[in-house]
């Protein structure tokens, strides 16, 4: 087979089911992390755990359970373009990219924004622009409180690096057009992500000093994951060289393939470290603190790594892991992921009963605190975000994705029965020799 076919077959869009349950354990584990505080159970500032034990748990899981989602979203978004980079092939088409990417991201965060507004905030709208500022992911930018949005930071934070995605393609592109190696190329396309890394981890410094306090206004969102999606390109590009150098795989590829329950079982160990809450108090989920803030940085880069990479290989196979990540419920879950993400803090203030369709101005979550059992409110977050994220996913997102998917694959036909064949490069020959 010749290297443009095997490229076009490894192009082929495939869902990894084991991607998928991790997707539904971090989407529940934020969660949990979320209606522990809003129930009494994990502690935060003056306020003390409710349930110590309970509270330790679910505390290391805070900031490790967000990580996998970036790590994922940068790994699987750059690979086509590692592979332009790697493999000489076709660069992937811009227009086709992006409406994809917002056809995945915003619909089903404008339904959350419409809902939030005119039914939890009504009382606080004085214009046009109070209802446009969530739809157009402004809200964390100017630092206005949503009730029900509140931990949406991270959606205008993805989208940031939607858009910048392009960008660092082709810088790490122009990084490696002078060298024929795809070792070689692969090392000069490191040097963005690690600048990323570093300067993600300085910030997290910067931004965590005492003299800042609790939430500074300095703090820009997409910085705080700047490191897992930039771990993710370099996943991809490691995913890339393992396809075109099969019998000479990247190290780090052939431990995650060989021991895939090895590396898990590290995030596990990782995670229970994280329990201790090191430089801080476990069972809290406090904020400030330079150690703290620094160590959970990288311990969420490690743990992403350890969980992701295993499970992106095919032929990392373990019964353990596809038990836990890969059975039906797992994955039907991780389908929905997003939608439960995205809903679980509205439905917690709609079984709290406040906002403005109760009568009431959407009271803090501080205030809320402790008022409902943790085994009811996490029933009602569970039951409520499942069923809207459903709904969401089939009546709204799906429909939408697919018929973005159907235009962007016309676009990407008819572009490459218009469009010359590409060049070979030096590696192209050495592949179809």
């Amino acid at each position: 087979m010749k290297a443009d076919g095997a490229v076009a077959q490894a192009q082929q869009p495939k869902r990894v089911g084991r991607l998928d349950g991790v997707r539904a354990l971090c989407a529940l584990g934020v969660a949990a992390v979320h209606t522990s505080f809003a129930a009494g159970v994990m502690g935060a500032y003056t306020a003390e755990p409710g349930n110590e034990v309970l509270a330790t748990l679910l505390a290391g899981l805070r900031p490790l359970a967000l990580g996998p989602f970036f790590v994922l979203s940068g790994m699987l978004l750059y690979r086509p373009f590692a592979r332009w980079t790697l493999t000489g092939s076709r660069r992937p088409r811009l227009g086709p990219f992006m409406a994809k990417r917002l056809a995945r991201l915003w619909p089903a965060y404008v339904l959350l924004a419409v809902v939030c507004v005119f039914l939890l905030n009504w009382n606080a709208v004085d214009g046009p622009w109070y209802v446009l500022r969530p739809i157009l992911m402004l809200q964390v930018y100017d630092y206005t409180w949503i009730a029900g949005m509140d931990p949406a930071w991270t959606v205008p934070a993805e989208m940031q690096y939607y858009l910048a995605l392009p960008v660092m393609a082709a810088l790490m592109h122009w990084l490696a057009r002078r060298v024929d190696d795809p070792v070689k190329k692969a090392r000069r396309m490191m040097i963005p992500p690690a600048v990323i890394t570093v300067a993600s981890a300085v910030w997290t410094w910067w931004i965590h000093r005492p003299e800042m306090g609790i939430y500074p206004e300095e703090y820009w969102w997409p910085f705080a994951v700047g490191g897992a999606f930039a771990l993710g390109m370099v996943m991809a590009v490691i995913h890339v060289l393992a396809e075109i150098k099969p019998n000479d795989r990247p190290a780090l590829y052939r431990v995650a393939a060989r021991r895939p329950l090895l590396l898990c079982g590290a995030a596990v160990a990782l995670y229970a470290v994280n329990c201790t809450q090191p430089f801080g108090r476990p069972g809290y989920g406090d904020y400030e603190g330079v150690g703290l803030a620094v160590t959970q940085y990288f311990l969420l880069l490690a743990f992403s790594y350890l969980v992701v990479m295993p499970l992106s290989i095919p032929e990392a196979t373990s019964r353990v892991i596809d038990a836990v990540v890969a059975n039906p419920v797992a994955r039907y879950l991780g389908r929905i992921s997003y939608g439960i993400y995205l809903w679980h803090f509205a439905v917690m203030y709609f079984w709290f009963e406040t906002g403005s369709v109760f009568g009431t101005e959407p009271a803090l979550m501080q205030q809320l605190r402790g008022t409902i059992s943790f085994p009811e409110l996490m029933t009602a977050v569970l039951v409520g975000s499942i069923f809207a994220a459903t709904v969401s996913h089939y009546l709204l997102e799906r429909p939408i994705v697919n018929a973005v998917g159907r235009w962007a694959r016309r676009k990407e036909a008819a572009a490459a029965t218009t469009a010359p064949p590409a060049a070979p490069s030096r590696e192209e020959h050495v592949l179809t020799r």
